[in-house]
């Protein structure tokens, strides 16, 4: 797409759309891998007692099983240590110099606030969330006249297989990153809220929303400041996605989950920048002083 045109859809509607993004051959990776530990989809939260004690997540190494409400369905955090194919996606050439430009990297730098692998099943949905109403850093969304941009989160989302009517899509209201008013379904008492947990409904019954259909490997590169959630999954099986949201360095990772040397030790450069993009920086020790 002519780089004139991209920055205006962006610009007007908040996201864009880039088809056959993956590689088939990374698809069948990525969807081997799941199927091999098929039961932490199926189980994903240790013992009754484990979560008494609220010792709810099971590992896979250093990626951790969780969710933020069942209906959600099981998240595969730090997904960037589940192996090469995970490794690739850090500064996937279908979308890392978009990332660059819109985060403006040159000024901010990038790191990636979170990545995970979505499984969910039948019944699932996510809450509508988020607008440009919201006064939080990582939703901010400006573009000068000057070029310069400055968007403060990008979320990629990545269709390991085909998403369409009833597979629980992604729901996005178009422009609504640019929006101060607040969508009826995220204000009580004259406040905007970041989250819908006030009627529990799916992203996709509000008012303005768009589904947003993709076959597998295509991938959607939207702002978090966009409003946005999921539909409510009706058909049988499971919908499966990655999601890496990029932002500026100076946004720390969301759960502060480690990095093996292991993963480190394989990284290249540049996605070692972009991993530990702010490094510890500590003093000489004795014996190097």
């Amino acid at each position: 797409m002519d780089q004139k045109l991209q920055d205006y859809l962006f610009d007007l509607q908040g996201y864009l759309v880039l088809e056959k993004a993956i590689a088939p051959s990374d698809l069948a990776t990525i969807n081997q891998w799941i199927d091999d530990p098929w039961e932490y989809v199926e189980n994903p939260w240790t013992t009754e007692e484990a979560k008494r004690l609220r010792y709810r997540f099971r590992w896979i190494g250093n990626i951790q099983t969780h969710t933020y409400n069942m209906e959600n369905g099981v998240n595969f955090q730090n997904i960037i240590e589940g192996g090469a194919v995970f490794e690739r996606l850090i500064d996937h050439p279908s979308w890392v110099n978009m990332v660059r430009r819109y985060v403006n990297s040159e000024v901010n730098g990038l790191s990636i606030h979170e990545n995970f692998l979505n499984v969910r099943g039948e019944g699932g949905y996510i809450h509508i969330h988020c607008g440009g109403h919201v006064p939080l850093s990582y939703l901010t969304f400006r573009q000068e006249n000057t070029g310069e941009w400055m968007v403060g989160q990008i979320n990629v989302l990545m269709a390991l297989d085909d998403i369409g009517p009833g597979d629980g899509s992604l729901v996005l209201v178009p422009g609504s990153h640019n929006c101060t008013e607040i969508h009826p379904r995220l204000e009580v008492d004259g406040k905007g809220l970041v989250y819908d947990g006030i009627t529990g409904l799916p992203a996709g019954t509000a008012v303005a929303t768009k589904e947003v259909y993709l076959e597998a490997g295509d991938v959607v590169l939207f702002t978090d400041a966009i409003t946005h959630g999921s539909a409510k999954r009706t058909n049988p099986g499971y919908r499966r996605t990655i999601v890496y949201r990029y932002s500026p360095r100076f946004v720390r990772e969301r759960f502060n989950l480690p990095h093996s040397e292991e993963l480190l030790s394989r990284l290249t450069p540049a996605q070692l920048e972009i991993i530990e993009p702010m490094r510890a920086l500590r003093p000489p020790t004795a014996n190097s002083a």
